[in-house]
């Protein structure tokens, strides 16, 4: 923003503004505000369904917790610490793996290795157990398909082409506030901060929340919170 203020000073000094403001553009403000909000509004979409990921994980694993242990309320010879134990190893990978310190394909192994534990604790209820068994393995389903759900949410992009138009937009509306001709050089220096300002605010805002999930770089502001999960690892471990 500052750039742009000190080159335009230098423009109005050199006398090399050639562009007259009129109606044409003001439209073209209009237009490129338009397609960043468009931007802005798609992004959060998935931003908002992203703030949702971290709490669904941390119920299902709190009610694989609690499943669990009453299958040894019922059959008190049932062994289901190993289950525990592993159910909390899941809630720990999940958190590391959010943080990107694990790879996709670890947790997925660490997500099939606990189905088995958790497999081997629902066979130990006898009787009629169809009710019970089915909500443990809804639950592990749950976790898996909102592990691959977060890893499209990284992996996917908004529009490439309406990320280029906007940077595109940008670069020439910059280029007009510079060489539009002026009478008051404070008024317009005024007028390129501000406008320049809310532009490139907006162009980070978008592509810093295009992945809610990126915990690994320190110059994401935006990220959803996993404090829900981290509460309910930490129940997991008691």
């Amino acid at each position: 923003m500052l750039a742009l203020c000190g080159i335009k000073v230098a423009v109005h000094a050199l006398g090399l503004e050639r562009i007259s403001v009129s109606q044409l553009f003001s439209a073209m403000v209009a237009s490129t505000v338009f397609l960043l909000g468009f931007l802005l509004s798609g992004v959060l979409t998935d931003f908002k369904e992203s703030e949702k990921i971290p709490g669904e994980l941390a119920t299902s694993l709190h009610s694989l917790k609690l499943e669990i242990q009453a299958i040894q309320a019922y059959h008190p010879e049932a062994q289901v610490a190993t289950a525990l134990e592993a159910v909390a190893d899941l809630g720990h990978s999940l958190v590391e793996w959010l943080k990107e310190r694990i790879t996709t394909e670890q947790i997925l192994l660490c997500h099939e290795r606990v189905h088995g534990e958790v497999v081997n604790a629902a066979v130990q209820f006898k009787g009629d157990a169809s009710t019970l068994r089915g909500r443990l393995m809804q639950d592990m389903a749950v976790v898996l398909l909102k592990i691959n759900r977060v890893q499209t949410i990284r992996d996917t992009t908004f529009v490439p082409l309406v990320y280029w138009m906007a940077d595109i937009a940008a670069v020439l509306l910059f280029g007009g506030l510079v060489m539009a001709r002026t009478e008051n050089i404070a008024e317009s220096v005024f007028f390129i901060a501000v406008i320049s300002f809310i532009v490139i605010l907006l162009l980070r805002l978008i592509d810093d929340i295009d992945n809610p999930f990126d915990f690994s770089d320190l110059d994401s502001a935006e990220d959803v919170s996993i404090e829900l999960l981290e509460l309910a690892v930490d129940r997991l471990k008691v």
